[in-house]
């Protein structure tokens, strides 16, 4: 009975999707059909996103959102390397820490009292507080890892056990 249901929503997709194609003779890749509503569903978001953040009434809701921001973990042979890109964070703000074989990386960046005063017409980068938390091989001696933060990317070096 599910495989006949199944069947049956699949036909109705792919003969609405047809119709609406204007096209009954040529079969309709219902992947791609997805993959283009998922692109006008981004742009959608998209723009709302950018509305919130030029209306000042939603200012503040930029502050309270948490970025997970983008990592790579490269195997290097004999440690591991960690790259984290956290732009416009104070080196002080950030916090690396292993528990349970998952690595944390936290770090907050402010708006400072002088951008407070200024009147933006459009504000896109980053304020608030970064978060991520990467799950480490098990040769990974994390109890021993070193920090370096230049440039808005942290690295984080972690041998491996030997």
């Amino acid at each position: 009975m599910k495989k006949l249901a199944g069947s049956l929503i699949t036909a109705a997709a792919l003969s609405t999707a047809m119709f609406a194609a204007g096209n009954t003779t040529a079969p309709v890749n219902p992947f791609e059909e997805i993959q283009k509503v998922q692109q006008q569903m981004d742009q959608i978001f998209n723009q709302l996103h950018q509305k919130l953040l030029s209306d000042a009434t939603f200012s503040g809701f930029n502050d309270m959102t948490i970025k997970a921001p983008a990592a790579d973990l490269i195997d290097k042979g004999d440690h591991y390397l960690v790259k984290a890109d956290i732009p416009g964070a104070d080196q002080k703000s950030i916090k690396v820490t292993e528990k349970d074989g998952i690595l944390k990386i936290e770090a907050k960046t402010v708006k400072e009292e002088k951008e407070k005063r200024d009147n933006f017409v459009r504000q896109e980068r980053f304020v608030g507080q970064f978060e991520k938390m990467l799950t480490l091989p098990k040769d990974a001696d994390a109890k021993h890892l070193k920090t370096d933060y230049k440039n808005g990317v942290l690295e984080v070096t972690i041998p491996k056990t030997k």
